[in-house]
């Protein structure tokens, strides 16, 4: 009847402005650019509020609670994460150097589950005709792949250094070892790898941001 309409349309609209909130606490990012804990996270509070909706004979609170309280989980884990490297990884997972100076790395790719026929439309999009052609590819948390072919500019956003630690993956795609990465701390003058809060590579340097 009537009544049940204006419920649900009424419930519809508090249900859109709730969401929409809670999407602008988060934080406000690209759907393709969602780590797999955030969308699952988005998706959770889209079905609780399609539960509200079917279930109008039920209290506000009854769904509104639990979409406030998924918000704030994610609000809490994304603080912690920026606080600590590990957290992080256990949450959204790192970023994977897939091709390397023009040759697939196998590894990356088994451990992604990622394979050959994706690695290939991916590249088709980025008019890419041979591996042979790519410097760095990088699949992105997102599952996104990010190309550099040969000659598309001399710096690579890979992190060596994050919250004052040392990431292998990256050290690993520019063959570069720990001892390195102290010889260029030296040359910086930088006395204490946990003072930089992030540092990536660039023409054969490393170039710092210091917390």
């Amino acid at each position: 009847n009537m009544s049940e309409i204006l419920i649900i349309l009424g419930r519809t609209f508090i249900g859109y402005f709730i969401v929409n909130i809670l999407m602008r606490i988060m934080g406000k990012r690209e759907i393709g650019q969602l780590s797999l804990f955030d969308l699952l996270i988005l998706l959770t509070i889209v079905d609780i509020m399609v539960i509200g909706l079917e279930n109008y004979d039920k209290k506000y609170l009854y769904w509104i609670i639990p979409m406030i309280v998924l918000a704030g989980m994610q609000v809490i884990f994304s603080y912690i994460s920026l606080k600590c490297v590990w957290f992080r990884k256990l949450i959204d997972g790192e970023p994977s150097i897939i091709i390397n100076k023009g040759k697939m790395e196998i590894k990356s790719l088994k451990k992604n589950k990622y394979n050959i026929d994706d690695l290939y439309t991916q590249l088709r999009s980025y008019g890419v005709g041979s591996i042979e052609e790519v410097e760095y590819a990088i699949l992105e948390i997102s599952g996104k792949l990010s190309v550099y072919k040969y000659g598309d500019t001399n710096y690579f956003p890979i992190p060596i250094i994050v919250s004052g630690k040392v990431s292998k993956i990256g050290l690993n795609g520019i063959n570069k070892d720990i001892t390195w990465v102290y010889e260029e701390l030296n040359k910086n003058n930088i006395k204490n790898i946990k003072d930089v809060y992030c540092a990536s590579y660039k023409n054969n340097h490393l170039v710092f941001r210091i917390k």
